[in-house]
């Protein structure tokens, strides 16, 4: 008991010293021991992504096609992470269409490729681990196109309301006003 209690003591002294030295070096000018405070971490390269006045201007595009084929679509457009840019849902559009426009424009977005040749492989098991990743948000669907930028996708548009080639062909008069 006696070598427990002065073994507690002992930590409650060296603790009590630390703090107080830590509080001594948190005062000192610069940092530590007086050396210069460490610089800040870089900041991360931006994120190559569609505007939001490009995005808006290609929504309207797909919006134009989507009424005159006579189908209520909601579409999305994403960045290259599947970061929401922009999204639009028409009168009309089924509630679950945004969802699905959504995961459509995710799949295009992180395979750089059309959702639809997304869906082909989406029984292996790198879809399955990679869609679990993403909390089973892509949507492996005829519907999305990748929107590419000097050789690089910067990201999809995807639309969801209409049949299958309805969605894609929706999706290509948006694709074409970037």
């Amino acid at each position: 008991m006696k070598t427990f209690t002065a073994a507690s003591l002992a930590c409650a002294s060296l603790a009590s010293l630390a703090l107080g030295a830590g509080d001594s070096l948190a005062q000192a000018p610069g940092g530590p021991a007086g050396r210069p405070a460490p610089s800040p971490p870089p900041r991360s390269a931006p994120v190559p992504r569609p505007t939001l006045s490009e995005s808006q201007q290609a929504l309207a595009a797909s919006l134009a096609e989507a009424r005159s084929m006579g189908v209520s679509v909601s579409c999305a457009i994403l960045d290259v992470r599947g970061d929401l840019v922009a999204f639009v849902r028409m009168d009309g559009a089924s509630f679950l269409t945004g969802s699905l426009a959504e995961g459509k424009a995710l799949s295009s977005a992180l395979f750089g490729m059309p959702s639809s040749a997304v869906g082909r492989m989406a029984a292996s098991p790198f879809f399955a681990s990679l869609n679990a990743s993403v909390q089973d948000r892509m949507v492996p669907a005829q519907g999305a196109l990748p929107i590419v930028r000097e050789q690089q996708v910067i990201g999809a548009i995807g639309c969801s309301g209409g049949a299958p080639p309805q969605d894609e062909a929706v999706a290509r008069a948006g694709l074409a006003a970037f």
